[in-house]
């Protein structure tokens, strides 16, 4: 039997209203449908979609996205990022999934969705208002033993890139702290980068919180440390074990 959960984070699908429009170069939609092919492979018990579903927020990319997700058997938790549009993106959703600040019961873990969205941002900035973060620490402090995940759409610290790190979340401080005193927290999974990244924090403990940024399955933006696969698609896979530890990678498609 298995003890497991396997979480797979998709992220940055920037999904047009054709299926064979290109966009800077690149198809979303075939590129997409190669990712979930690999995906499927890995049997996921659950699917974390950290936004920029689609490019332009349009209905019709919502719909070409929910028919391919369509084809999985397994939960799937959708974060709205600075490209979508929420309203429209309600409308493809079931009764029993929804957007903004959520608490996912994954059995040995859970998954706190946070919203870092600014609706009208001019950059695409992000920022995590007061009520949000405060009911975060509410969540923490009730389940100070169960081990959970944290998962946003932007980025909270920094990542080497100038013009990157003009459009994270403003008060990624803020957050950064908060987790500081919260030793179950040892990852925090987004999206918005396009390219692979972890970034290390010791808690008040001595231990570490991982930050992971994900690639694209539509486009990459090049790191600071180059590796040769870094201009391929892919996404996060996570095993969850039931003793609170955990394994990631990043796989690519080519």
């Amino acid at each position: 039997m298995k003890k497991n959960f396997t979480l797979i984070q998709i992220t940055d699908t920037h999904l047009l209203d054709d299926h064979n429009e290109i966009l800077r170069g690149h198809n979303p939609y075939q590129n997409l449908q190669m990712v979930l092919q690999q995906v499927k492979t890995y049997q996921p018990d659950g699917l974390l979609l950290t936004g920029d579903l689609a490019d332009q927020g349009s209905a019709l990319a919502y719909k070409y996205l929910s028919e391919e997700m369509n084809e999985f058997n397994c939960p799937i938790y959708w974060l709205h990022g600075n490209h979508d549009n929420p309203e429209h993106l309600k409308k493809i959703l079931t009764p029993s999934q929804h957007l903004g600040f959520q608490v996912i019961d994954l059995g040995m873990w859970r998954l706190l969705i946070i919203d870092s969205v600014v609706e009208g941002a001019g950059f695409g900035e992000g920022y995590l208002d007061t009520d949000q973060l405060n009911r975060l620490r509410k969540e923490l402090s009730q389940y100070s033993e169960k081990p959970t995940i944290i998962a946003l759409h932007h980025h909270p610290i920094p990542t080497g890139i100038d013009w990157l790190d003009q459009i994270g979340v403003k008060n990624g401080d803020d957050l950064v702290m908060l987790l500081h005193s919260f030793p179950q927290v040892p990852l925090v999974l987004f999206g918005h980068i396009h390219h692979e990244l972890n970034y290390s924090h010791i808690n008040a403990t001595g231990e570490t919180i991982n930050f992971f940024g994900c690639p694209s399955t539509f486009s990459q933006v090049t790191p600071l440390q180059v590796n040769p696969d870094d201009h391929l698609p892919g996404f996060r896979l996570i095993d969850l074990c039931e003793d609170g530890s955990y394994r990631t990678k990043i796989q690519r498609v080519k």
